[in-house]
Parts: C-alpha cells; sequence; structure tokens
C-alpha cells in the first residue's frame, strides 16, 4: 500500500511505557475508564447543551466581526503575493 506506515518495536515500547503511566495514574486516582469516559461524554453533552442553548447565540454575534475581519486579512495577504 502506498503511503502505508508500519508500526516500529519502539512505538509499541512507547504505548506500553505510556499505557503503564496512566494505568497506575488512574490506580491511584481510583478512576475507572468508564468514569473517564463517563466524564467526557458529560462535558461534551454540556458543552452542547450551552452551544444550542445561549452559547450558540454568543458565537453568532462574534461570527458577525469576526469573519468579516478574518476575510478582509486574509484576501489582503493574498493579493500581496
Amino acid at each position: 500500500m502506498a503511503g502505508s506506515k508500519s508500526i516500529s518495536i519502539g512505538t509499541v515500547i512507547q504505548l506500553l511505557v505510556w499505557s503503564f503511566i496512566v494505568g497506575a495514574l488512574l490506580y491511584w486516582l481510583d478512576w475507572s475508564p468508564g468514569d473517564v469516559y463517563g466524564w467526557l461524554a458529560n462535558k461534551l453533552a454540556a458543552f452542547w447543551d450551552w452551544l444550542v442553548g445561549s452559547g450558540l447565540k454568543y458565537v453568532l454575534l462574534g461570527a458577525t466581526i469576526v469573519v468579516p475581519v478574518y476575510l478582509l486579512f486574509f484576501f489582503r495577504d493574498r493579493m500581496r503575493r
């Protein structure tokens, strides 16, 4: 396959070392993988609720200023080339 990358033994060793470190940290904190994934899912759900609620209004309001300014600088730099 063109562009495929094989996994070296060094990569496997790095993954093992990092897995051990993260596993020891989770054990020390008395967390399970389910706790971590549950926390992440709750944070994403809270962000989504904020975005769909009042947050989206602020994003769109800010975009009315940010996007035109960005495009102005983008096209200005493009014309200079």
